[in-house]
């Protein structure tokens, strides 16, 4: 599995346009084959600040996705940031349920 990460700021009047984008980039991102996941949220405690977390199959549907996508959705935002995103790609061995892990803590829900 692969984890990818966004953290976004962006120009509070250019809100609309960021969230009209990034639903259709959302939609479009899930229909992608190796996409297990897409979730979109607003920092609670930082307005105009977002985090994406998308679930890939593996790094080659990860790839894909960024050559299918991304200079078109770097196009469509054009100047929204308010600074550059930060992004990770994890690319992970092993994942655990919160169940395994509090098993192995030594404690239960």
């Amino acid at each position: 599995m692969v984890l990818q990460i966004v953290r976004a700021s962006i120009k509070p009047e250019q809100r609309a346009h960021w969230l009209e984008v990034m639903r259709g980039n959302a939609a479009r991102t899930r229909a992608e084959e190796g996409c297990e996941g897409y979730q979109f949220a607003e920092d609670v405690e930082e307005p105009d600040t977002f985090v994406i977390v998308e679930h890939w199959a593996d790094l080659d549907a990860v790839y894909r996705h960024f050559r299918n996508q991304f200079e078109a959705l770097m196009a469509a935002l054009g100047d929204v940031f308010a600074a550059p995103p930060e992004v990770w790609i994890h690319d992970l061995a092993s994942t655990m349920s919160l169940d395994e892990v509090l098993a192995k803590a030594g404690l239960s829900r």
